[in-house]
């Protein structure tokens, strides 16, 4: 062997370690890359095989309380035209001016009191005795319908006509059709009369005038009420509590103001009766179903997830959910979320697998095919570079959210208030539409963020050109009056949409945190953090998440929205402690420290503002009555902190489980008041 071939030899025997080191090293890199992943996937696993079993005991539920979803239900139909605007245009006029302006529209909806109406009356309105009359009517018509056809097979059965077994199936079958309703509307088979509450209502209200009980407006307002009850308007059940009544009641029945409420939330469940049939329908299916859609749904949010980590153009990715999620309301008939007054619109038509799509099925459909088509023809738009900026455990615990709370509607909506009992079946369509945003915002997220970045650039040089135009005092003068011209705005347009400004209010939190961590987290934050004297730097890179901190405060204060000001005070400190430990590592390079002082910082700032709600509470009316409610809740007139001081005194430690829970109390009739 010559000298040149040995050294080449004696190389390769060198070197050959050294390259089966760092195969070793690149097989360990990528065992240590995929852990994330796998413990995520255990995680998302894990979390359903957990819930998975517990949605076999809502399959169970059947047709809940009361056989409020039993199929072949008797219905209502034929109940009276409105009658409401016919007593607004006699008795508006005379009644409370909150009770007119809620039932009739306002003092300018009233076009004066007609012949014969008004507060001196001393017997209901003729348009008011027509309609209770087509109510009885409409009520008792299926009852006494199917009570002849019961008479009739009975007859059969004691003359001996007919085979008797095929006669005790179908008298049980119409026995139980009529049971849950008669059962439901407290009527009676034989009788003439309508429901209970309708006809304490009625009495009650034809006693006051007759006896000329209460004031001339207290008679107009159980004249309203009474009319919005038979029209079935859901503010009257809310309004006869709070309205001024006469005292008056009739044997058997409870206080007026009590007797116009149960009427008025009977009569609205009546008139929905007709699109009942369709929903019980769905929802004996949506509990049979339940699990396999819950587990569909979180597995194909999942896959959705972990496909858009791999750099899937932007077009590609929305389009692919779209369909998907298109295919999967189409399948599992998802209601349309946005339908307007609960109707029911479900994703496919009818139950038949033939059936087709409804409208915003073929839309998304539509949309998604688009969104597809750059990809199918070989331009699908721009490619990302993989990346999972997501917690490996977020997912998880939104699995564990939607698991539990739906369980929780199956459990209202199956044997609470049978109000309630469509809760689950429109949450069906909140959780499809929840996860069909999830999943397009997924493949948007780095345009997005470019698009945000870009903003964020225009708005940092313009604040530049204006701080060097004005100074830095003048421009955050500037920025305080354009801050409260938007709270001005914001407050006029949003004063009576509490539940609207509180929704608002967390997302400019969520945002506004984003786009300052985002802001900070770079070169720019190093440099504000380490240039000049400690107290000047802090101002300078705290300063725009108190600039959103305060926006916030001052939009709850506006729209006198305190629940979530509460909320947005507390949450407010952990923002805040974050930005003082960026801050500190920032400047010192420290860890343990700064997140010591962020975790003693958010506790003491939770210490503070439960001390502030309990010193200045009294400030506000709504406050001061929830910390009534609070210390006193047997005692106050709100009574939802009482439910739960009822539902912990009277839980055993074991808990009641899944369909126990008694939403209705412990009382003998096991009906819900």
């Amino acid at each position: 062997m010559t000298s040149k071939a040995r050294a080449v030899s004696e190389r390769g025997a060198v070197l050959q370690p050294t390259g089966v080191t760092r195969g070793g090293t690149a097989r360990l890199r990528s065992l240590v890359a995929a852990v994330p992943g796998t413990l995520e996937l255990a995680a998302v696993v894990a979390v359903m095989a957990l819930l998975l079993p517990r949605f076999d005991t809502v399959a169970g539920f059947g047709v809940g309380r009361d056989a409020r979803f039993a199929a072949g239900g008797l219905a209502v139909t034929g109940l009276p035209d409105a009658v409401l605007p016919s007593l607004c245009v006699s008795d508006a006029a005379s009644a409370e001016p909150e009770v007119a302006a809620r039932l009739c529209g306002g003092p300018g909806h009233v076009s004066g009191t007609a012949a014969g109406g008004g507060p001196g009356r001393s017997d209901l309105p003729l348009a008011l005795q027509r309609a209770l009359a087509a109510a009885r009517v409409a009520f008792v018509a299926p009852l006494t319908q199917v009570q002849g056809q019961l008479d009739a097979l009975r007859a059969q059965q004691r003359d001996g006509e007919a085979d008797l077994r095929p006669l005790a199936d179908a008298i049980g079958v119409l026995e139980a059709r009529i049971e849950p309703y008669a059962a439901r509307y407290e009527l009676r088979p034989g009788e003439a009369r309508g429901p209970a509450a309708l006809e304490c209502a009625a009495r009650e209200v034809a006693g006051a005038l007759a006896q000329g009980a209460g004031a001339g407006f207290e008679r107009s307002n159980a004249l309203l009420l009474l009319a919005a009850a038979i029209d079935g308007r859901s503010a009257a059940a809310g309004l006869a509590s709070e309205a001024v009544l006469p005292d008056v009641s009739a044997p058997g029945c409870g206080s007026l103001g009590a007797s116009l409420g149960a009427a008025a939330t009977l009569l609205g469940e009546a008139r929905l009766s007709a699109d009942d049939g369709r929903k019980n329908e769905a929802m004996r299916a949506l509990l049979a179903s339940a699990g396999a859609q819950w587990a569909g749904a979180m597995g194909l949010g999942y896959l959705l997830l972990r496909w858009s980590r791999r750099g899937v153009g932007a077009a590609t990715g929305v389009g692919a959910s779209l369909l998907l999620w298109a295919g999967a309301a189409w399948l599992a008939r998802v209601p349309w979320p946005f339908a307007a007054s609960r109707e029911f619109r479900p994703g496919r038509i009818d139950t038949a697998w033939s059936a087709a799509p409804d409208v915003y099925v073929l839309v998304l459909a539509g949309v998604g095919a688009l969104c597809l088509l750059p990809g199918l023809a070989g331009s699908g738009g721009r490619r990302h570079a993989p990346q999972a900026m997501s917690s490996r455990v977020g997912y998880a615990g939104l699995v564990a959210a939607t698991g539990f709370g739906w369980l929780l509607l199956f459990d209202l909506s199956s044997h609470a208030h049978p109000v309630n009992r469509y809760l689950a079946l429109y949450h069906q369509g909140h959780l499809w539409l929840a996860m069909m945003v999830l999943s397009v915002v997924l493949f948007l997220r780095q345009p997005l963020a470019r698009g945000v970045g870009w903003v964020l650039s225009v708005a940092g040089e313009l604040s530049r050109r204006i701080a060097r135009t004005f100074g830095h005092a003048g421009a955050w003068l500037l920025l305080a009056m354009i801050g409260g011209i938007g709270l001005a705005i914001f407050g006029l347009a949003l004063a009576n949409l509490r539940q609207l400004t509180s929704e608002l209010g967390r997302i400019w939190l969520i945002v506004g945190g984003a786009w300052f961590f985002f802001l900070r987290a770079g070169p720019l934050a190093e440099r504000l953090a380490r240039s000049g004297p400690a107290g000047a730097s802090f101002w300078r890179y705290v300063a725009p998440m108190v600039f959103v901190v305060a926006v916030l405060l001052g939009a709850m204060l506006i729209t006198r929205d305190m629940g979530p000001l509460l909320i947005a005070g507390y949450a407010s400190g952990g923002f805040v402690a974050a930005t003082l430990a960026a801050w500190w590592h920032q400047r010192r390079g420290a860890v343990l420290l700064p997140y010591l002082a962020a975790v003693a910082l958010f506790a003491s700032w939770i210490g503070v503002v439960t001390l502030s709600l309990f010193q200045l509470g009294n400030v506000d009316s709504t406050t001061a009555a929830r910390l009534e409610s609070l210390a006193a809740p047997f005692a106050s007139n709100n009574d939802q902190l009482a439910l739960v001081s009822w539902f912990q005194r009277a839980t055993p430690a074991e808990g009641y489980g899944l369909g126990a829970s008694p939403w209705c109390g412990h009382a003998a009739s096991g009906r819900c008041s």
